[in-house]
């Protein structure tokens, strides 16, 4: 007989277990649903990154682009300032794919340069300031002399100190209001000497696994003198800094570590290109005849900046020989031979004593010989005569501004030397290392006219600033050479294009004939005019003429009466300057100030900085990106 009641439970089993199945089937389905959401996000998530990575990939090449781009308009902008080449105020033109836009803008010897760069609407900025690279010149007195000496007639002045390689002699109411300094008088010839010159010795750097730095020659002095200077045959790479010369006495055939003295190698005074450099020795050194001394350059190592030392490889000169060190105050320091004989002169003491006579000197009195004086405060001398007062009385008794059997004044070196101006002659004629430019060069003689522009520029002729410019003057621009004869005469103006923090130069020189060219004469109300940021007027000649009534430099009858102004320099020839003419600064071979005239020194020119002038002398100051 059938069970109903398990038929029954046999039906409950089956729906619950049905219903059990499609619960479980349903979550099932759930979490497979889920599962297939969350990787539909992950796959969208991943292309949306991977989409978005893609984009920030693309705008970060696009903008990369566009840097590099803007560079490039940097470049061409920097090549064509540096190689005098033409370029526009504000430029575009296309580049790889985007374009660039660039603007130059000057600012006195500055030229800022900013560059933008697009490539699909990505866009980066870059800038760049090209300053004209100065030379800082050490003008330290009022009246800086060489050898020719100073001759100064009735009522002359001399605002601030004096030194001179030669006598300085006054006339009535002669003053100089700060210190007055005479040097020891210098034999005319050198005493030693070895000038031939057939190969080079790099020193100051390190060269594979070898240190070429402290640098000696060795020489022989002819008698028992004082030395006062060494000349050494030079040129620079790069910027070194100045150097220590000192003579070091002899061991053994090589330097010793006993120093006798030492000058400053002023690398100023050094060029790309050999020549000629001073070192004087403060005090002056006392040699032996006979004896053995090294003269020897104690240098600092830079690989990029460095010195070049004119050498013989013959090995000729036969006091004396080369050899360098890496350093010659270690405590065993090992010499090696330079392989040949370095170029040198030695000048010693000699000549005539050198004096200072018939001049008021409101401070303090330096020289060999002092005669007919009246000196404030302290005298410093070998002999002084009976009529000079020292600080309200004569030397003759006891007197504690009195200073006998002091040593003569060492010779100082002038601050500019033939090849700084040789420098500035390749800079006025734009000279990039493939000789004068044409465009830079005017054939004959020149008057620019009143209210013009000068400069850069070579005259090959004589050069006349135009008369009755004082409210109009000719502005320099940039260096200026002429190989003729400089002039400006009856209210002449001349003045320096505003805003300069550096000076430029106006240079008489003709290296063919410097007896007959590059003569400067200002007469009768000349106005030069300096910037007021700072940059001076240099006037220098070096023509050679010592000739009183036609000298290298001849400033008459009220030049720069009212304000003094701008700097002169004669490297070899005669200062003249009379009837009230006012300088900043007189430096030169020799100067005779007459009649009324005034130097006038401001200090500031300690640090007085004059251009290379364009062409190869811009250097980059500033380089950055703009943020937009």
């Amino acid at each position: 007989m059938f069970d109903f009641s398990t038929r029954r439970n046999s039906k409950e089993f089956l729906r619950v277990s049905l219903v059990r199945t499609q619960s479980k089937g349903f979550a099932a389905l759930l979490l497979a649903i889920l599962v297939l959401a969350v990787m539909v996000g992950i796959a969208i998530s991943i292309t949306t990154i991977t989409l978005n990575e893609s984009k920030t990939a693309k705008n970060e090449r696009k903008a990369m682009m566009s840097y590099y781009i803007a560079e490039a308009g940097i470049e061409d902008s920097i090549y064509r300032i540096i190689k005098g080449k033409k370029y526009e105020a504000t430029n575009s033109f296309p580049v790889g794919g985007g374009t660039v836009a660039v603007s130059i803008t000057d600012n006195g010897n500055e030229k800022t340069v900013e560059s933008t760069g697009e490539v699909d609407q990505a866009i980066r900025k870059v800038k760049t300031v090209l300053s004209i690279e100065t030379t800082t010149i050490a003008f330290h007195y009022g009246a800086q002399v060489d050898e020719g000496g100073l001759s100064m007639a009735n009522n002359t002045t001399i605002t601030g100190n004096v030194y001179s390689n030669g006598s300085v002699s006054g006339g009535g109411n002669s003053v100089i209001t700060g210190d007055a300094w005479v040097a020891g008088a210098v034999a005319a010839v050198a005493d030693q000497e070895w000038t031939t010159q057939n190969g080079d010795f790099l020193f100051g750097l390190k060269s594979g696994t070898i240190y070429y730095l402290d640098t000696a020659q060795s020489f022989v002095p002819s008698e028992s003198k004082v030395i006062n200077r060494v000349s050494l045959y030079l040129k620079k790479v790069g910027s070194p800094p100045d150097q220590t010369v000192r003579i070091l006495t002899d061991n053994n055939g090589s330097p010793s570590k006993t120093s006798l003295g030492s000058g400053s190698l002023r690398a100023s005074l050094v060029t790309a290109n050999y020549s000629w450099v001073d070192v004087s020795f403060n005090p002056p050194i006392n040699l032996t005849g006979g004896t053995t001394y090294w003269i020897m350059i104690d240098v600092s190592r830079d690989d990029n900046n460095y010195w070049v030392w004119g050498k013989d490889t013959s090995d000729s000169y036969s006091l004396g020989t080369g050899k360098y060190s890496e350093n010659w105050s270690a405590k065993n320091p090992v010499w090696t031979s330079v392989g040949g004989d370095l170029n040198f002169k030695t000048w010693m003491g000699g000549g005539t004593a050198t004096f200072i006579d018939n001049v008021k000197i409101d401070t303090d009195g330096h020289a060999n010989t002092i005669t007919n004086c009246t000196i404030s405060r302290d005298a410093y001398y070998q002999t002084i005569d009976s009529s000079t007062m020292v600080s309200g009385s004569n030397c003759s008794g006891p007197n504690p501004h009195c200073h006998p059997n002091s040593p003569d004044p060492a010779t100082k070196e002038m601050p500019i030397s033939y090849a700084q101006i040789q420098d500035w002659e390749k800079a006025a004629c734009c000279d990039n290392g493939s000789g004068c430019q044409s465009e830079c060069v005017h054939s004959g003689s020149y008057t620019p006219m009143a209210g013009s522009s000068l400069g850069p520029i070579k005259i090959e002729g004589d050069l006349n600033f135009p008369q009755n410019s004082l409210d109009n003057p000719v502005i320099i621009t940039g260096p200026v050479w002429v190989t003729g004869k400089i002039t400006a005469s009856n209210n002449a103006g001349i003045k320096l294009k505003p805003g300069l923090t550096a000076g430029y130069m106006i240079i008489g020189d003709n290296p063919a004939d410097q007896a007959g060219g590059g003569k400067i004469e200002f007469s009768n109300n000349v106005i030069t005019q300096d910037s007021a940021s700072g940059g001076t007027l240099l006037f220098i000649s070096t023509n050679t003429s010592l000739d009183n009534g036609d000298p290298a430099i001849n400033l008459s009858n009220n030049v720069n009466t009212v304000n003094p102004q701008s700097i002169i320099f004669s490297l070899q020839g005669l200062i003249k300057v009379l009837n009230n003419a006012k300088f900043k600064e007189i430096t030169g071979y020799a100067i005779r100030m007459e009649n009324n005239s005034e130097i006038v020194y401001q200090e500031g020119l300690i640090n007085a900085s004059f251009s290379s002038g364009p062409g190869g002398g811009w250097e980059i100051t500033e380089w950055k990106e703009i943020e937009q």
